[in-house]
């Protein structure tokens, strides 16, 4: 009796966050999308999901229409697979690997399909949507509030531009975040009720591949010879130093809450620094010099 409660007040915790996609709220329940799903499936046989999704379906289609209901499945499928991986006792990473990449590909889908059928293209809209942010800021002087920020027609077409191609990036960024915010939330739910869960190794253990520092050294040689350009390497490069640049700003993560861990510091110590870092980014160098050398075992043998 307990779980069939359960399982309704999840699905009126989902019913209200599809809702919410109508909302200015889209910005934030965005990523929280996962959770109400991927409880639910890892809790219930597949019969009984169904049984308790269709319903929710149907009251989005009717409150909100049927685009929602489709938005709906975008995020419930990577959620049954992220909640599949889980009933076959997945390792954590590879739950939230599999939940992210399926969000990734679905897109792309998406993409193609609202290319082919409805011709839809994203860099117009982009430039559209910049377009019509920089039209407030128009004065009545002879020069615009625009065009005093730089926000000439010209630098919003670069603008759009440049944000369309850096798409890979930020799309695989929020992928990993909404994967992460579901896995981070359901665990200790499913938990609650019995259902045990896989979790991540402490941050602190952390410790991604040699290999990404020479891949990132290679893409910094390669973008100093190839220049600036709209061509397919230019993209490829584009993407890649960022996300390696990202990859290294969790390695330093790991790194602060490994020397925290070791020197006994307060835990609020390495939240400190990662904030700092956040600001003052040439602080992932860490990351890479504790990649390419064992600070960690000198930093456990001094404090011995």
């Amino acid at each position: 009796m307990k779980l069939r409660w359960t399982s309704i007040a999840w699905s009126i915790v989902y019913l209200l966050l599809l809702l919410s996609l109508k909302s200015p709220l889209i910005v934030i329940t965005s990523f929280f999308m996962l959770l109400p799903g991927l409880v639910l499936f890892t809790l219930l046989p597949i019969r009984s999901f169904i049984v308790h999704i269709i319903p929710v379906l149907v009251i989005v289609a009717l409150l909100a229409g049927p685009a929602y209901v489709l938005l709906s499945i975008y995020f419930l499928i990577p959620s049954m697979l992220m909640g599949l991986a889980y009933k076959r006792r997945a390792a954590a990473f590879k739950a939230i690997a599999i939940g992210a990449g399926a969000i990734l590909v679905e897109f792309l889908i998406m993409l193609l399909l609202s290319k082919a059928l409805f011709d839809f293209n994203l860099s117009e809209l982009i430039e559209s949507t910049f377009n019509m942010t920089a039209a407030p800021l128009e004065g009545m002087s002879g020069e615009t509030v625009a065009g005093s920020m730089g926000l000439t027609s010209d630098a919003i077409e670069q603008l759009s531009q440049l944000t369309v191609r850096l798409l890979p990036f930020t799309l695989s960024v929020c992928a990993l975040v909404i994967a992460w915010v579901g896995h981070a939330l359901a665990r200790p739910t499913l938990a609650s009720l019995g259902q045990v869960v896989p979790k991540l190794q402490p941050l602190r253990t952390w410790r991604l591949p040699r290999s990404l520092v020479w891949y990132y050294l290679v893409a910094l040689l390669l973008s100093m010879f190839v220049g600036s350009g709209s061509g397919f390497l230019n993209t490829v490069l584009l993407n890649m130093i960022p996300m390696l640049g990202f990859c290294f700003m969790i390695q330093t993560a790991s790194f602060f809450f490994f020397l925290a861990y070791e020197r006994k510091w307060n835990a609020f110590i390495p939240i400190v620094l990662i904030i700092v870092m956040l600001f003052f980014q040439p602080l992932r160098i860490i990351g890479i010099l504790d990649i390419l050398f064992p600070l960690r075992d000198k930093i456990s043998r001094s404090g011995r």
